[in-house]
């Protein structure tokens, strides 16, 4: 299903920590972009409904909109350092057809 690096959920359990620990689940949601070349990826914390799926992955609840999850199988969310203090989420999503795998 989801993986979630270890610097992803630290960050993550930050965010959680920072808004005193109460936090919803963190929803994950994918849209096509409007030329029709790939996915955009969106995070936030909200209710689970009837038709989402419960993950517990790292220790972080996750939830998934049903319809989504032939699209997110084998996704990989992780969190980097983008040129020096600039940190950011990245999907890595084979299923996105813009997806490039890394090169050994």
């Amino acid at each position: 299903m989801i993986k979630l690096t270890e610097d992803a959920a630290k960050q993550i359990s930050e965010q959680i920590k920072a808004s005193g620990g109460e936090a919803d689940p963190l929803r994950i949601a994918v849209t096509q972009h409007t030329n029709h070349k790939g996915f955009q990826y969106l995070m936030g914390f909200d209710k689970q409904n009837e038709n989402d799926s419960l993950y517990d992955i790292r220790g972080i609840k996750i939830i998934v909109h049903n319809d989504l999850l032939d699209i997110i199988n084998g996704m990989e969310v992780d969190f980097v350092e983008i040129e020096g203090e600039d940190n950011q989420f990245i999907f890595k999503n084979p299923n996105d057809p813009t997806y490039k795998a890394p090169t050994e």
